[in-house]
């Protein structure tokens, strides 16, 4: 029951992965009348009334289903299969794609994809269980295991299209399909294209079909969004190893100053260790940190006594700065 719980949010978006992929639609390039039967519209125009959308879809289930039996009947290589005279998950496809002709469960993708993978699940299914050998008394068994199988592939890969069960079941439990083994699936897969082109003429004529190829999203602005995040991610990582690069110069800038500094206090004089003082110029520091003394001692009202003491007395310390690699300073202290 965790688990479950766990799975409540669990989503598989496939054109997350293939969209990135694919490139713009380029029917708006071609010349208008082929780009009409193959379902592009400038301006879209609402459907047609149910009156004539009942005559092409009764026009279209007729020709499409007539088309693939006369292929199927007609040609010697599918017959040395003896497949049946029409597979019946056809039917069901033909309601889709003459009919219901904007429902996504109808579009080219999820008719020619979810039949396609519904078969090869079907036969692989059945060639498992025929592997038992009361396969004849079980054979209801695997129909029931392909469809559900075939239906969880089907909603995983966005290629749902409810005959594609049909097509599973069949491969499962009609005999004549059961023998004819891997080539159902390649027969599904050219009677689906028959269907979906007689579909790009009769459904064109005063309706649009279909309204998308692969995806409704609008693949160009989905490439332009990722080309706009990769420029943003690029501009960013440039300026990241710019401040990088320039904070490694105000670094180093720094130590070195800190190398090169003579700082005066009233309390302390630092210099760098490789500069040497005379006398005179010993005295002059020592007479500004006077100086400083006597401005504190004005200010806070102490009566303090003025140092005296020769360069002499003075105390020499050694001290580095802080930061790595930085350049040793010595302190001078009072003594």
């Amino acid at each position: 029951m965790g688990l479950l719980e766990r799975a409540r949010d669990w989503d598989f978006d496939v054109d997350e992965y293939t969209c990135r992929y694919l490139p713009p639609s380029p029917l708006h390039r071609l010349p208008k009348p082929v780009s009409r039967f193959l379902g592009f519209r400038e301006v879209q125009r609402q459907d047609v009334g149910n009156v004539l959308g009942a005559w092409w879809s009764c026009l279209g289930a007729i020709c499409g289903l007539a088309v693939v039996a006369a292929v199927f009947n007609n040609t010697e290589s599918i017959q040395l299969h003896a497949p049946p005279a029409l597979i019946a998950s056809f039917g069901a496809s033909a309601i889709l794609e003459y009919n219901a002709i904007r429902s996504p469960l109808g579009q080219p993708r999820n008719a020619l994809l979810g039949h396609t993978f519904s078969a090869l699940v079907g036969v692989g299914i059945t060639k498992l269980f025929l592997y038992h050998s009361e396969f004849e008394r079980i054979r209801w068994i695997a129909g029931a295991v392909a469809c559900g199988i075939a239906s969880a592939v089907m909603l995983l890969t966005g290629t749902v299209h409810p005959p594609g069960g049909a097509s599973a079941v069949l491969a499962a439990t009609a005999p004549e399909i059961t023998a004819m083994g891997w080539y159902f699936v390649g027969l599904v897969m050219w009677g689906t294209t028959l269907m979906l082109l007689v579909a790009l003429v009769i459904n064109n004529i005063q309706r649009q079909f279909p309204v998308y190829w692969w995806t409704p999203l609008n693949l160009r602005e989905i490439h332009t969004r990722n080309e706009d995040i990769e420029t943003v991610l690029d501009v960013q990582g440039a300026a990241q190893r710019k401040c990088s690069q320039q904070d490694e110069k105000d670094e180093k800038g720094t130590v070195r100053e800190r190398g090169s500094e003579v700082v005066i206090s009233a309390f302390r004089i630092s210099l760098p260790e490789d500069l040497p003082l005379n006398r005179e110029e010993a005295r002059l520091l020592e007479s500004l940190q006077d100086r400083l003394r006597k401005r504190m001692d004005g200010e806070e009202g102490l009566d303090r006594v003025p140092s005296s003491r020769p360069s002499t007395e003075v105390t020499m310390v050694q001290r580095r700065s802080d930061g790595e690699g930085s350049d040793t300073s010595v302190s001078v202290l009072q003594a």
